[in-house]
């Protein structure tokens, strides 16, 4: 868990990479996030509190944060922050923490996008929860910002200061998977959360054309 948690953070330190990644289904927004929202589904893989936050480390239910960021592509640069930017209070003090503290892209807005990558295991199945920005100032409460696989497959709007998140699903078929998260001004996120939920079991009809295509090959064996 250690060697993978180091690579991951690893990978977000690490260049815009533009390695293709697999489709993601993505569930819808969720809003006013607390504890009991955050997935813990299948193994702890990752789990990332975006921001600059002096106790970037902590843990809430099974997932264990440690700090982390993301890496922006052109333009725009890399900032996190820490403070008194979510003022509702959820059901968990760890919580509060990662919703007060975020990254988040800088200068030449609209058009930075944050690269967030890991690498993963081709064939397994996986859970991803992204953790928009929490910030009800009144600058900025309404800003959003999205996240979008690198194949055209887009989340619903994060809001900053509803408190949203999404969970994504994808079955890997690299062993690099990546996201792109873009907003109208300066998108970024608070947490993100990864699970792995093991080898990924095949549909009915493909699993049926499997077995179709076993027994055929057995019975011209026995001619």
């Amino acid at each position: 868990m250690k060697n993978t948690k180091t690579m991951i953070l690893g990978a977000f330190a690490g260049s815009l990479m533009t390695t293709q990644a697999a489709v993601v289904s993505w569930g819808a927004v969720g809003s006013g996030i607390q504890s009991t929202d955050l997935i813990e589904t299948g193994s702890p893989y990752a789990a990332i509190n975006g921001g600059a936050d002096p106790a970037s480390s902590f843990t809430i239910g099974t997932n264990a944060f440690t700090g982390g960021g993301f890496v922006a592509g052109a333009p725009g640069g890399v900032s996190n922050t820490a403070g008194t930017f979510y003022a509702p209070v959820t059901d968990n003090s760890n919580l509060d923490i990662l919703m007060d503290s975020h990254t988040y892209i800088t200068g030449a807005n609209p058009n930075g996008v944050g690269v967030v990558a890991f690498p993963v295991t081709v064939g397994n199945a996986y859970d991803v929860q992204f953790i928009g920005v929490g910030d009800s100032r009144g600058c900025c409460s309404t800003r959003a910002q999205n996240v979008n696989d690198g194949n055209g497959n887009i989340s619903g709007d994060l809001i900053r200061g509803t408190g949203d998140w999404v969970v994504g699903n994808f079955v890997a078929d690299t062993e690099l998977q990546q996201f792109f998260v873009a907003g109208g001004n300066d998108p970024g996120l608070s947490g993100l959360i990864v699970r792995d939920l093991g080898p990924a079991i095949p549909e009915p009809g493909s699993a049926l054309l499997s077995l179709v295509g076993l027994l055929g090959l057995t019975a011209r064996r026995r001619r």
